[in-house]
């Protein structure tokens, strides 16, 4: 038995929905499955097999963690191969991608197989000549094959494989071009030297895409499609909008389509298969695994923390679980609030007049905090660099340790910082954190908000716009910024989530940015904007507060829970932090009274007067 799979997230259903249908007319005869990686999909067509990747994916829920949407979903494919191939009586599996449509028989992949335990096609087999986009570059950064598309037959070799690349794919696929990684297919450029024999199918007639359509004569007669006089046996549509279909795919701008070729007669009755298969409700469906159960979203930085502590062996709450949570924003020790007495201070004090004695004294608030952690102690008592950086970073992150006491901070301990926090010493990771953090100004590099004068040119364009674009291989496939189009299109990708992805809220932005006519304007035309998790404001006002370890249902007043940072009404629900208060009352342990206080000037709280 032959078997031909996709994976897919329930927003591609309809391209999985599209592809299932053209098999069914190509080959009637094969067994059909789709692979769900975020929740069950229905498909009206009942020859279609539904399989839910947590059935095959051991530790399938950390990796829905530490992986995003693209990530996940590639780091499946090993184990459906192998799961495909352990069912009776299958000699062998295919795999194609949800945006790949089959227009014949696949009998060249058939007789691959005959000869070969692999088959894979290649991204090129002639040069891409000019700096359109994507060029030869493009293509090594992405791998020398597809895995859009890929064969195996049933044997011991192929499952070795299996193996080895499923636990490659455990941790290592990433999109992280700087590491020489893209997803699970960077992986296969080693393929050939651990199998016996590669059918390398270098025909034009299968996987024709973007990437390889310029130069080949594509046309339509009485028998469907033809490519260079031959049946064409699938297209992989990747990247293409039906809403679109005058424009091939969004990660090119080397093949116009012209109107009335038969091009543009190719993507027309796509688009239409697409649309008639629900792409309208599809796309609608927020993915899966976006979020934790309290609905806090989870952002890039989050996962590769996750992914660190995974590969580290160290349990991080078993997925996206509230535990998850908990775990992301505690101090890194269940114990790690074991004080000792605070250095002397008006700690007891209105907050207006700590303010003013630890403005004087920032060593007094590192030496607070140190005294009212152990963790810090054990892991900083050589290193006083190093704790200003945790300090700054992670604490004032999750609303611990007020950065502004450590205004004066020089530019290691920034870049230290940062990576504590974000996991990489970047100036575009520092930009975002000190948003986030609080961190006074003088601390990121100004040159980030100057703006770049030949991409500025009607356009709001910062230099730290730049910096995203040139640190992404793909940025610079999408958008080559050679024309005001270009500018505005990747302006508009900021806009609608690629600001949220390297952690940096529109916000944050420089108000002269924010205001262009031009970034309003494309602020409008996105329809969701990305958002990043930002601290709560401080507002309005409270006679108590009380500072507890932990809420508890004898709570009288608005209480500051310090062991998570939250502020919750007396009947336990979370709420904004007040920002005037008559009385704070410290019930947390004498120790800790010093960092609490701190914490609560981190959080923009002030108060009339204090006592435990």
């Amino acid at each position: 038995m032959d078997v031909v799979f996709t994976i897919v997230s329930r927003n591609y259903a309809a391209q999985a929905a599209t592809l299932m249908e053209s098999l069914g007319v190509a080959e009637p005869d094969v067994a059909r499955v789709v692979i769900a990686t975020d929740g069950a999909i229905a498909f009206a067509d009942k020859g279609v097999r539904v399989i839910e990747a947590g059935d095959l994916v051991p530790d399938f829920a950390n990796l829905c963690a530490y992986y995003d949407a693209l990530e996940l979903n590639t780091a499946v494919k090993p184990h459906a191969f192998r799961a495909l191939l352990a069912q009776p009586g299958v000699s062998s599996v295919v795999y194609l991608d949800p945006d790949i449509f089959v227009y014949r028989p696949l009998t060249e992949v058939r007789e691959g197989l005959s000869r070969a335990p692999l088959v894979l096609t290649p991204h090129l087999t002639r040069p891409l000549r000019g700096e359109a986009n994507p060029n030869d570059h493009v293509i090594l950064t992405s791998g020398a094959y597809n895995l859009g598309f890929m064969a195996v037959r049933n044997e011991p070799q192929i499952e070795a494989l299996l193996d080895w690349w499923a636990e490659k794919l455990r941790f290592d696929c990433r999109v992280d071009f700087a590491a020489g990684l893209f997803t699970d297919q960077k992986w296969m450029d080693l393929a050939p030297g651990l199998v016996s024999d590669l059918a390398l199918l270098r025909t034009p007639t299968l996987n024709l895409a973007y990437w390889n359509l310029e130069g080949r004569e594509l046309s339509k007669g009485a028998d469907g499609w033809r490519v260079e006089g031959e049946r064409l046996g699938f297209f992989h549509f990747s990247g293409f909008d039906p809403a679109r279909p005058d424009l091939l795919s969004k990660h090119q701008d080397r093949i116009k389509v012209a109107p009335g070729s038969a091009l543009a007669d190719l993507l027309q009755v796509y688009a239409a298969a697409m649309l008639r298969n629900g792409h309208a409700q599809a796309r609608e469906t927020p993915y899966g695994h976006r979020a934790f159960p309290s609905g806090r979203l989870v952002t890039p930085q989050e996962r590769r923390r996750m992914l660190d502590a995974a590969r580290a062996g160290e349990a991080f709450g078993g997925g996206l679980s509230r535990a998850a949570e908990a775990w992301l924003d505690a101090p890194g020790e269940a114990d790690a609030r074991q004080p000792l007495a605070p250095p002397e201070g008006p700690w007891l004090a209105a907050s207006s007049d700590l303010t003013t004695w630890l403005n004087a004294n920032p060593a007094a608030a590192v030496a607070a905090m140190l005294a009212a952690r152990r963790d810090l102690r054990d892991r900083f008592a050589t290193d006083p660099a190093g704790l200003q950086a945790w300090l700054l970073g992670p604490e004032a992150l999750a609303g611990r340790f007020d950065a502004r006491l450590l205004a004066g901070a020089g530019p290691e301990v920034v870049a230290r910082a940062t990576r504590y926090a974000v996991g990489e010493a970047s100036a575009i990771a520092a930009y975002g954190l000190a948003d986030r953090a609080g961190w006074p100004a003088g601390l990121v590099d100004p040159t980030l908000e100057a703006a770049v004068t030949h991409l500025a040119r009607g356009l709001p364009f910062p230099r730290l716009f730049l910096r995203i674009w040139e640190g992404r291989g793909d940025l610079q496939r999408l958008f080559p910024l050679t024309s005001f189009h270009q500018r505005f299109a990747f302006l508009r990708w900021l806009i609608g989530g690629g600001l949220a992805e390297v952690g940096v809220d529109l916000a944050a932005l420089p108000v002269a940015v924010r205001n262009h006519p031009l970034f309003r304007l494309a602020r409008l035309s996105v329809r969701h904007a990305g958002l990043v998790p930002r601290r709560i404001a401080a507002t309005g006002a409270c006679e108590t507060l009380m500072v507890m370890e932990r809420w508890t249902d004898t709570a009288a007043a608005p209480v500051f829970e310090s062991a998570t940072t939250c502020f919750r009404a007396a009947s336990g629900e979370v709420v904004p932090p007040p920002a005037q208060v008559g009385e704070v009352v410290f019930q947390t342990a004498p120790g800790l009274s010093a960092a609490d206080a701190i914490a609560l000037l981190a959080h923009g709280v002030s108060w009339r007067s204090a006592r435990r």
